[in-house]
């Protein structure tokens, strides 16, 4: 009996190992978190709030260009306060990796904006991690760092 129970878990194992590898190789799923990094930037460029609120987990942590790590509420909230306003950012490029369940996106964006009653231009580097929960996709974590200059 202890025999027949190890060679089920073994084959539970195998076909769990078997299936991540299967959703890794899945194109849909690499379109469906690069659609949702889409959907980021561009609730970011809008001020949408509500957008992001439903694509960042509630545990997301958020680690912005100058190393201040934000919750997911004090980023949100943070979106709005009057000194910060963004103007414009743009993903100029992504590359994303898809291991099961959960998903890395590494890219660079461009960013324009008011901070502090000064103009800033960005260019940064970001890595999102993305996981499948309950169905869905979420960011549980984003970092950006600024980039070199091209």
């Amino acid at each position: 009996m202890k025999v027949v129970l190890g060679l089920l878990g073994v084959l539970l194992v195998a076909a769990a190992v078997s299936a991540a590898q299967e959703a890794a190789r899945d194109p849909r799923v690499a379109e469906e978190v690069r659609n949702l990094e889409r959907s980021r930037f561009d609730a970011l460029q809008r001020g949408d709030s509500s957008t992001l609120e439903a694509m960042l987990d509630d545990e997301l942590l958020w680690v912005d260009p100058n190393g201040t790590l934000w919750a997911k509420a004090g980023y949100l909230a943070n979106m709005h306060s009057p000194t910060w306003h963004l103007l414009q950012i743009t993903p100029e490029s992504m590359t994303l990796q898809v291991f099961g369940d959960a998903a890395v996106v590494v890219g660079i964006y461009h960013e324009r904006g008011v901070r502090g009653g000064h103009p800033y231009v960005e260019r940064c580097r970001f890595i999102d991690t993305w996981v499948l929960k309950n169905g869905k996709w979420m960011c549980i974590a984003v970092t950006t760092t600024l980039a070199i200059a091209s």
